[in-house]
């Protein structure tokens, strides 16, 4: 027996995927523009300290307008094997007091965006893909067969040899789903049956 598939479930997923994407676009620019840093330069690695589990905390310099700031921020993970002295590294600031700066090697928490991108994508994939199979298997009239699947080699044949009867030249379109076989095939019937009756009388 035909059960009708569910449409709630990807139209919930779609909303809710688009809820992450946009959260984690709101992150970003919310930790990369709300803090008032505004500018951004080229600064470089002094030292690196070790710190607690995989945590290590450096201090970096910078220059503005021949004038050497300095700042501390933190990494963790396999990055902390990058940052070494004399390792590049963008500093973001405020220009009005570049004493407020920070490194936008964290400061933007590009890690955490593109997770939350990466997940909200998916889920929006995948609930796009199966709304098309729902849509492309929905069987309104209980047959069997989905009525936007392609029409079945018997219903080609059938258009083809009903047209035939009724002595019309038929062209069949390149795609021809099984709901638009089936109104073909009713309206050659009836066609058909008019034919036979006018032959009649």
């Amino acid at each position: 027996m035909y059960k009708k598939p569910r449409r709630m479930f990807p139209i919930v997923g779609i909303i809710v995927s688009l809820l992450i994407i946009a959260f984690g676009i709101i992150g970003f620019f919310i930790e990369g523009f709300s803090k008032g840093y505004d500018a951004e330069t080229v600064g470089e690695v002094l030292n690196v300290r070790p710190a607690e589990g995989r945590y290590c905390t450096f201090e970096y310099e910078f220059s503005v307008n021949s004038k050497t700031y300095r700042g501390n921020d933190e990494e963790y993970g396999s990055n902390c094997s990058k940052l070494m002295p004399g390792y590049k590294i963008t500093v973001v600031y405020k220009t009005s007091d570049p004493e407020f700066n920070a490194t936008k090697y964290n400061q933007v928490g590009l890690g955490m965006v593109v997770f939350f991108e990466f997940i909200g994508l998916g889920i929006l994939t995948a609930c796009i893909v199966r709304l098309r199979y729902i849509h492309r298997n929905l069987d309104t009239t209980g047959d069997g067969i989905g009525d936007h699947a392609p029409a079945t080699a018997e219903q080609m044949k059938i258009i083809e040899n009903g047209m035939r009867e009724l002595g019309q030249f038929y062209a069949m379109p390149k795609r021809l789903t099984h709901e638009q076989a089936k109104q073909a095939i009713n309206n050659i019937n009836e066609q058909i049956a008019n034919m036979k009756r006018h032959r009649s009388l």
